[in-house]
């Protein structure tokens, strides 16, 4: 007798404790970290486009889901990119566009900011026969003899172009500043001149020639 009333307490204890004991708890709580505000990232010195962002994030469930957002648009891997938690603008602090004034764009100074002068970083003189200019992503070299074979190797790049010649010079290596381009190696051999051009980064490149010789592009 006594078994059973202590077996019946014990069930009256259980229901007081849930009242619903058959209930499952619908609304499971995930543990959050720190709130995001800002990431930072660099591309590798071969990267040109961006074309898409994808983004995994986990749901109220539990359960992961991704979103990519196309780009499609050029970078330069010299610069940091960042995804960043911009605050809602306040709807209320926004102007009514009906009663503003635009302001009076000056013509001349639209038409001027449209010129793009390209100002040369560094400009010396290798020998008396060939002198270079360097710009942000091209060199120019101001000479008359040819170039008779060009390549890159290496990663960082380096280009190594051969000008056609008898002039035989000692060797020389300059140090270039603020451009893609770092350091120039000059060397005389027999019937060529070489100069070897050492790069920043991994890059594809294009040459031009002109009346005053020829010009290096990086892309």
């Amino acid at each position: 007798m006594k078994n059973k009333i202590l077996l019946l307490l014990i069930c009256l204890a259980c229901l007081k404790a849930d009242d619903n004991p058959f209930a499952v708890e619908q609304n499971a709580s995930i543990v959050l970290p720190q709130a995001f505000q800002r990431e930072e990232m660099k591309f590798n010195s071969d990267a040109r486009i961006l074309k898409s962002i994808t983004f995994n994030y986990i749901k109220l469930d539990g359960t992961e889901e991704s979103v990519s957002v196309d780009i499609n648009k050029s970078i330069d891997w010299h610069e940091t990119y960042a995804f960043s938690r911009s605050k809602t603008p306040d709807a209320s602090q926004i102007l009514d566009v009906s009663v503003t004034i635009p302001e009076k764009i000056d013509q001349n100074m639209e038409a001027n900011s449209s010129i793009n002068i390209e100002m040369p970083l560094q400009t010396e003189q290798i020998y008396e026969y060939i002198a270079y200019t360097t710009y942000k992503n091209k060199i120019k070299f101001n000479t008359q003899d040819e170039i008779i074979s060009d390549f890159a190797i290496g990663n960082p790049s380096k280009i190594v172009v051969d000008f056609k010649s008898d002039k035989i010079s000692p060797t020389k290596n300059i140090r270039l500043n603020n451009s893609l381009f770092k350091r120039i190696d000059f060397g005389s051999h027999k019937g060529y001149y070489r100069l070897v051009i050492y790069l920043d980064g991994k890059y594809s490149y294009h040459i031009d020639k002109d009346a005053n010789g020829y010009t290096i592009k990086l892309f």
